[in-house]
C-alpha cells in the first residue's frame, strides 16, 4: 500500500503542473483551454528531439522546450481566441476552437510518429529499495521540484504587480480593465506561464514514462477532474488538492481495479458534480 501511495504522490506532481496551468486560464479568462495538451505535447516532442535525436543539453532542451511551450500557447491565444472574441466568438466557439487545436495536434503527432511510443532518458531509472518500499531519485526530484515551484508562484501571484492583476482579473474581469489594468498585458502572462507549466508536465513525461500522440488529452481529462474537484476560487490550493486526490485515485485504481482507471476517474467527476459543483475546495 505503501508502494501505491509514493506512486501516486508522485502522479500528482504531473497534475498539479498541468492543473495549475488549465485552472490559471480558466479562473481568469473562463477558456476552457483544451489546447492546454498541444502545448503539453509541443514540449514534449521538442525536448525529446532536441535531447535524444540532436544529443542537445538536458538542461538546454528543457528551457527551449518551455519557451517553445509558452510561445505555442500565446500564439493560439493571440491569433485564435482573441480573434474569435474579437468577431464576437463566445465561449463556447473558443472551447470549439481549443478541441481543434488539441486534435489537429494530435493527428500531426500521429502522423509523424505513427503512434509510436517515445522515451527521453537512455538508459534505467534505477530504484532506490528501503525496506519494502522503491522509489525512484525521479520522483523525489518531481515531488521537491514541483513544491518548490508552486511555492514561487504564489509568491509571485501575491506579492508582485503582475500577480496582483492576475487575481483582479480573475475577481472580475471588466472592472479591472475599468481601473486601469492593462489587461491584454496581463493576459500574455497568464497564457505564458500556464502555458509553461504545460511545458515542463509534457517534458518530465516524456522524460520519465514516455509519451505517445494521445498521451497529452488523456492527461487533461484527468488533470480537468482535478480542477473541478478542487475549485477554482482558491487557484494553488484548488489545482493542488484536486492533483493530490487524483494522484492517489488512480494509482490505487491502477492498483486494485486496472481496467477500470477511466471508469473510475469519470464517475468521481460526475458524482463530484451533483455533490459539489462549485469544488472541494471552494
Amino acid at each position: 500500500m505503501l508502494q501505491v501511495l509514493i506512486s501516486g504522490l508522485s502522479l500528482s506532481a504531473y497534475y498539479a503542473l498541468l492543473a495549475l496551468g488549465f485552472a490559471m486560464i480558466y479562473s481568469t479568462l473562463r477558456i476552457f483551454n483544451i489546447a492546454h495538451a498541444a502545448v503539453f505535447g509541443a514540449a514534449a516532442y521538442s525536448f525529446y528531439i532536441l535531447y535524444r535525436i540532436f544529443g542537445f543539453n538536458i538542461w538546454g532542451s528543457l528551457v527551449v522546450g518551455v519557451a517553445i511551450a509558452a510561445i505555442f500557447g500565446l500564439l493560439v491565444d493571440i491569433f485564435i481566441y482573441r480573434v474569435l472574441a474579437a468577431r464576437g466568438g463566445g465561449t463556447f466557439s473558443i472551447f470549439i476552437a481549443s478541441l481543434g487545436v488539441a486534435s489537429l495536434f494530435e493527428a500531426m503527432a500521429l502522423l509523424f510518429t505513427h503512434g509510436t511510443p517515445l522515451v527521453a532518458h537512455t538508459g534505467s531509472l534505477l530504484p532506490i529499495t528501503i525496506g519494502a518500499v522503491s522509489f525512484r531519485p525521479l520522483d523525489i526530484l518531481v515531488i521537491s521540484s514541483v513544491a518548490i515551484l508552486y511555492g514561487v508562484l504564489f509568491y509571485a501571484i501575491m506579492h508582485t504587480r503582475t500577480g496582483l492583476e492576475i487575481r483582479a482579473l480573475a475577481d472580475n474581469h471588466t472592472m479591472a480593465g475599468v481601473v486601469g489594468i492593462d489587461t491584454n498585458r496581463t493576459r500574455t502572462a497568464i497564457f505564458a506561464i500556464a502555458s509553461s507549466l504545460a511545458g515542463l508536465a509534457g517534458i518530465l513525461t516524456v522524460y520519465d514514462s514516455g509519451i505517445v500522440p494521445t498521451t497529452g488529452l488523456n492527461l487533461l481529462f484527468v488533470t480537468i477532474v482535478a480542477v473541478i474537484f478542487g475549485g477554482t476560487r482558491y487557484l494553488f490550493m484548488g489545482a493542488l488538492g484536486g492533483s493530490i486526490v487524483m494522484g492517489l485515485v488512480t494509482a490505487f485504481a491502477g492498483f486494485f481495479f486496472p481496467q477500470w482507471v477511466t471508469v473510475i476517474v469519470f464517475l468521481l467527476l460526475i458524482l463530484l458534480l451533483i455533490w459539489r459543483p462549485q469544488g472541494f475546495f471552494a
